[in-house]
């Protein structure tokens, strides 16, 4: 009765065939992302935040999903070892991810496939109790999405049921001339001294400290982050304190000429490319 309540979805035993799939990790990590992909257009509450979902999609940060995964002596998986997953699925075309500071949205690729039957295999007639519900499928932690509706959106929906049981249906967000209007969205404000403050205190004595965010580095910034795993300031402590971690000397002043790493130097595509990769480690970039 529980599993008839949370709905299924299919997977397919070629699957197992998958030399990735041998890894364990990615493994679980994919039956989760399938499993709580919406399964239809529905919009959640997350991190503060009102999400619209479209079917296939799911909205999460490394951070949550790492303690959704753990090993077999119930260690949960880290936020990096995550975003590696993750992005592993996307370069293999299996999803596709839009993110913000607040949640990373996952769309998964082809999602359709997982939630029909093909008409030539045998299999049990479903029956209406096998769609997923809003009762148990969608029980949740307060760091995980919910759906929108409550009690009181409830009543609203019941008393619009009985005024317009004899009206037309109106279009998506009430457009009576047929026109969907379109959404509002407000532009997210960066606060460019927060990633300068994170950068100083992750460097400590080891680096020059920046003092100041001119417009050349804002822009650095716009580009940067959304290409880091958390898009916030706290993604881009981790990637600062990642690059120190990792710099060999030759970063710190050790070598012929005394040159240094910098703030400007930490906001190039290709510095953030190199932690990822574990390329300071080994070899210069500069």
């Amino acid at each position: 009765m529980e599993n008839q309540k949370q709905g299924h979805f299919s997977l397919f035993r070629s699957l197992l065939s998958k030399e990735w799939a041998k890894d364990t990790a990615k493994l679980a990590m994919w039956i989760r992302l399938i499993g709580e992909a919406s399964y239809k257009h529905r919009t959640v509450e997350f991190s503060g935040r009102e999400w619209d979902l479209m079917p296939g999609e799911l909205v999460t940060t490394a951070a949550i999903m790492g303690r959704k995964l753990r090993d077999q002596d119930g260690h949960e998986k880290s936020p990096q070892a995550v975003t590696r997953m993750i992005n592993f699925f996307v370069k293999e075309g299996m999803i596709t991810t839009k993110g913000t500071r607040f949640g990373t949205v996952i769309s998964i690729t082809n999602y359709g496939q997982y939630q029909e039957i093909s008409p030539d295999e045998p299999c049990d007639k479903p029956s209406d109790n096998n769609k997923p519900s809003n009762g148990a499928a969608l029980k949740h932690s307060p760091d995980e999405p919910c759906d929108k509706p409550s009690d009181e959106q409830n009543k609203k929906v019941v008393n619009k049921k009985v005024v317009n049981n004899n009206k037309t249906p109106l279009p998506p967000n009430g457009g009576g001339n047929g026109q969907v209007k379109p959404e509002r969205r407000k532009a997210e404000r960066i606060d460019y001294e927060s990633f300068l403050n994170a950068y100083n205190t992750e460097v400590g004595d080891r680096l020059p400290h920046a003092v100041s965010v001119n417009e050349k580095r804002k822009r650095r910034l716009k580009k940067i982050i959304p290409q880091l795993k958390t898009p916030n300031v706290d993604g881009f402590r981790a990637y600062v304190r990642a690059f120190v971690h990792q710099a060999k000397p030759f970063y710190f002043g050790d070598n012929d000429t005394g040159w240094t790493a910098d703030f400007d130097y930490l906001l190039r595509e290709d510095s953030l490319t190199g932690v990822r990769e574990g390329k300071f480690a080994d070899r210069g970039i500069a």
